[in-house]
């Protein structure tokens, strides 16, 4: 799979993580996220997306594997743990942190 279609699948899925969804007239998590982490890392995510969808910002394939990990691996992610938001929060923003910046890019 090429770059483009990987960070685009990656933007997806935090998209599909934020987006609530309702099963009659009940609240249904699309992804298994903890509310706790998505009420911390909300922003982050959206963030996280925008940088992913945005072809000026850099990022190396080894960077798009951990992000995968963090978002689809539930064992091992601090993501779906509900009792450390702010760990899950770190892990998200140290990744993102590895993104090229787009003005640079332009420049």
């Amino acid at each position: 799979m090429n770059t483009a279609t990987n960070r685009q699948r990656l933007a997806n899925f935090i998209d599909l993580a934020l987006t609530p969804w309702t099963l009659y007239g009940r609240p249904m998590a699309t992804v298994p996220i903890p509310r706790s982490v998505l009420a911390t890392c909300g922003e982050e995510m959206h963030a996280l997306a925008d940088a992913l969808r945005d072809e000026r910002r850099a990022v190396d394939a080894g960077t798009l594997r951990e992000l995968r990990q963090v978002l689809t691996n539930g064992a091992s992610s601090p993501l779906y743990d509900g009792s450390h938001p702010i760990r899950a929060l770190h892990t998200l923003v140290a990744i993102e942190s590895r993104f090229g910046d787009a003005t640079a890019c332009a420049a």
